[in-house]
């Protein structure tokens, strides 16, 4: 296969050259990748890998090979797995619903028990974090949908990758997606005035829909972002769609009347969302 050059990967995707070199020295590093220096510049081609047919993925087995490299601190292993198969036309949602979600409730699961410690579960994010940001470049970027935008926001650290899954499946519906981060550290009464000011100065004037999805299992940064978001209903020219994920505790013992869907795991929100855009 005939190679190309940084420049050239980077006017093909449209992915800023210093962003596209980072990502491509990392391939290289864990072996994706190779190149050949011809003068002074850097020829990179794909390298062969594991075999996954897009058509005959396994997707069970491959959330089972994924989560055992994860579990063993194979970081190297389970980025090759998930970036091998992207380069095998997966299904980039399935991913998503069958094999990221599924790791990240096992790992959870595991942490809840005492089979990992803090420390174990801070090393999982990151891995699986970098690891998205590779589906992320990933996403075919289509004309994006001049109606819907969409802004996520995380309110508890065992909700950061959850939220970062939905900022995702919002990118492949080629919506306006803004992914704020986790926020819990940093709310106060001048944080409720930022971020008012952080999404009319975004959408004030914006016609259309726009959705605004709020991860968190802390109560208090769920009901400080609810009462946050409610506010802002006065303040946009667009009708807002305001989306909660929670546990079922938080959900049941509180009356969010202003929210249009409560959702109590990351699929039952997707799914939710997908209908919603899709209507």
């Amino acid at each position: 296969m005939t190679g190309m050059s940084g420049v050239e990967l980077a006017k093909k995707t449209g992915i800023n050259r210093m962003t596209i070199t980072k990502y491509l020295n990392l391939l290289y590093s864990i072996g994706l990748i190779k190149k050949k220096k011809i003068g002074t510049v850097n020829i990179w081609f794909l390298e062969s890998g594991l075999s996954y047919p897009g058509s005959s993925i396994n997707y069970n087995e491959l959330q089972q090979r994924f989560m055992n490299a994860i579990l063993a601190g194979s970081d190297e292993l389970s980025s090759k797995l998930i970036i091998n198969v992207l380069n095998s036309g997966a299904d980039k949602l399935k991913l998503l619903t069958d094999v990221f979600l599924p790791t990240v409730n096992t790992v959870s699961e595991l942490y809840s028990r005492g089979r990992l410690n803090r420390a174990e579960r801070i090393n999982f994010q990151s891995v699986v974090i970098e690891i998205l940001d590779f589906v992320k470049y990933s996403i075919y970027s289509g004309e994006k949908r001049p109606n819907i935008s969409a802004l996520i926001v995380c309110g508890s650290e065992d909700a950061i990758i959850h939220s970062k899954i939905i900022d995702l499946s919002l990118r492949m519906e080629n919506c306006n997606t803004r992914y704020i981060g986790n926020v819990e550290g940093v709310l106060d009464p001048f944080f409720d005035i930022d971020f008012q000011r952080y999404v009319t100065r975004l959408w004030g004037s914006k016609t259309g829909v726009v959705i605004l999805c709020i991860c968190s299992s802390v109560e208090s940064s769920l009901r400080f972002l609810y009462s946050a978001a409610h506010v802002l209903r006065n303040k946009l020219a667009a009708r807002l769609i305001l989306c909660l994920m929670t546990n079922s505790e938080i959900r049941n013992a509180y009356d969010f009347e202003s929210a249009d869907h409560v959702a109590v795991s990351p699929l039952d929100l997707l799914l939710w969302l997908r209908d919603l855009i899709q209507e």
